[in-house]
């Protein structure tokens, strides 16, 4: 019996693995309606039958990650452009009309009548993934550094004209709390919106500026890195909520 060419080894080692995404459920034009209005929210990636690569791996990561988060699921969607064409017309329903603009990111709210979508500009990290998903839903996805109490504390401070008021709940709060590792992360909230009653919001715009400024340098030490990125999750918990992006 001849041995198999290594090329088609290669082949079927790609197939074999490329669709592999624990926790992700596939989609498609026929169970779409079966599937997504069952779930609070759902994301979906819209991508080649057989995806792979940097973008398709930090998806299945955030799908292994968000396992127990009931109200939210991932799905993916192959879309072939050759043969039968699977889900050619189907992707194009929500703006996705050309095999350039794949991978593409749709997250399905209950409610809405409209997907939003995801900036294909954005840079296609988990933490961009998790804010597009807290930033259009009532789903909370927590990032290094933050808490779910004072995440949403912070968005009430900057929406608020009573910001001292909204200032001193938070210290009381902060007061409230027994895990030193949480009273530590609640005083980065308290820092930040001390700085923003002593001056204005636009300290958060120029501090993420800056702080992404120095992240980009690349001359800290990781241990650094990470303690700048958790300030920066936290700072982002005061940006505003992102608009609904046109399809």
């Amino acid at each position: 019996m001849s041995r198999i060419p290594l090329l088609l080894v290669v082949f079927l080692t790609v197939f074999s693995t490329s669709q592999a995404c624990k926790g992700c459920v596939n989609i498609d034009e026929f169970n779409f309606e079966k599937i997504v209005p069952k779930f609070e929210a759902v994301l979906v990636k819209f991508d080649v039958a057989y995806p792979f690569g940097d973008k398709h791996d930090i998806f299945t990561t955030l799908a292994h990650e968000i396992v127990d988060v009931k109200p939210l699921l991932l799905g993916q969607v192959g879309v072939k452009d050759y043969g039968d064409k699977e889900n050619v017309d189907f992707a194009a329903k929500f703006g996705i009309k050309d095999k350039n603009d794949l991978p593409a990111l749709r997250l399905f709210v209950q409610g809405e009548d409209e997907p939003f979508a995801f900036d294909k500009h954005m840079p296609w990290n988990e933490e961009n993934l998790k804010k597009f998903i807290r930033d259009h839903s009532n789903i909370y996805l927590g990032l290094p550094g933050c808490l779910e109490a004072f995440d949403k504390i912070a968005e009430k401070f900057m929406e608020s004209k009573e910001k001292k008021t909204v200032y001193k709940a938070a210290e009381e709060e902060a007061n409230k709390l027994k895990n030193e590792r949480e009273k530590d992360l609640a005083k980065t909230y308290l820092k930040y919106m001390d700085k923003v009653l002593n001056s204005s919001s636009a300290f958060v715009t120029l501090e993420i500026k800056r702080l992404e400024k120095i992240l980009s340098g690349g001359k800290i030490s990781q241990k650094k890195k990470e303690e700048i990125s958790r300030r920066l999750n936290v700072l982002k918990s005061f940006s505003p909520t992102n608009a609904k992006t046109e399809l």
